[in-house]
């Protein structure tokens, strides 16, 4: 992996933990339950994954990361300031 400053590194290796976690853990779940709702429980545990590195719960050595809309210069995280993992479970089936 060449040509990356090792925050992208970090965070690209980062992601493929948790897709590995994701697989793995979709292997383990009960199959008694309907396709559908497998897909929406993956789906929101990866993501949710995703966001707790954005918030700096997870895997990231540096902390969280800022995102900040080029256009607007308006930060994610801020006004008001927010949890993205704990917002977005609002937002995402799947998730019990």
């Amino acid at each position: 992996m060449e040509g990356f400053n090792s925050m992208q590194r970090e965070f690209l290796e980062q992601l493929a933990v948790i897709q590995e976690a994701g697989v793995q853990t979709a292997l383990c779940r009960k199959r008694d339950c309907p396709l559908e709702d497998r897909f929406y429980e993956i789906t929101a545990d990866v993501i949710i994954q995703i966001l707790e590195i954005f918030d700096g719960y997870a895997g990231m050595k540096s902390g969280g990361l800022h995102i900040v809309c080029e256009k607007t210069g308006e930060p994610l995280k801020k006004n008001p300031s927010i949890e993205l993992h704990d917002a977005a479970a609002g937002y995402l089936k799947g998730l019990d």
